[in-house]
């Protein structure tokens, strides 16, 4: 993946604590909201449509409502690895990321 489109700067980090299964980004699920309030906030102010912004926000709600807002942001994957009865591990990836 990162030698196509498809890399990023998620998937070169919080993937890798996904894989780990410690999550832990030091990034909060409250954090996140916030964010994305701010987000939808600016997009109705200047009339601008965010649709996938509003459903990104209920996903997160559902991860507070589910985690509590101290999870961490990476833990959103959780609610898939629920629904589905499995996780996404693989060996080699590191517990937290380095400064």
């Amino acid at each position: 993946i990162s030698a196509s489109s498809g890399s990023s700067f998620v998937h070169e980090t919080e993937s890798q604590l996904v894989l780990n299964g410690s999550y832990d980004i030091g990034f909060t699920m409250d954090l996140a909201l916030k964010d994305l309030g701010f987000a939808l906030g600016m997009g109705e102010k200047f009339g601008v449509p965010l649709d996938l912004a509003a459903r990104v926000k209920a996903t997160f709600e559902q991860g507070k409502d589910t985690y509590g807002g101290s999870a961490w942001s990476t833990m959103i994957v959780k609610l898939l690895e629920d629904a589905v009865g499995t996780d996404l591990r693989a060996p080699g990836f590191p517990a937290r990321l380095e400064a």
